[in-house]
């Protein structure tokens, strides 16, 4: 069976480089070939960020480093529409973190799962797995 599941940043990072960090729903799930994994431009933009604020350590630059890994894993690509950037900023403020809010709209737009240790997101009416 085919699910779709949109990874929170954390769970792309840790999936990439401390497998061993994701709980062992999440790591069977991502390693499962036949479910389609998301990730988020916001995610994208979140890691750059953190990199060049040095709260992040990469291998290598963003820019070859987060497509490399997405291939790496066969991590699909979501774009950040002009109506979830909207919707997001319509939710209520439960969630302060910018892109956190982005992987939420976009998890209810698309009807996605989302991979998160962050339990909030539930409180948004998100289907979430840890």
């Amino acid at each position: 069976m085919n699910n779709q599941y949109l990874l929170d940043t954390h769970t792309f990072l840790w999936m990439v480089a401390d497998p061993d960090a994701l709980s062992p729903g999440v790591s069977k799930i991502v390693s499962e070939r036949s479910n389609t994994l998301f990730l988020s431009a916001a995610s994208g933009w979140e890691i750059a960020l953190l990199r060049q604020l040095n709260r992040l350590e990469l291998p290598d630059d963003p820019r070859r480093f987060i497509p490399e890994a997405m291939q790496n894993f066969s991590v699909q690509p979501l774009s950040i529409g002009f109506q979830t950037g909207i919707s997001s900023a319509s939710l209520p403020l439960i969630h302060r973190d910018p892109f956190d809010r982005i992987i939420i709209a976009e998890a209810i737009k698309e009807k996605l799962i989302v991979l998160t240790k962050d339990r909030v997101f539930r409180e948004y009416g998100v289907r979430t797995m840890w």
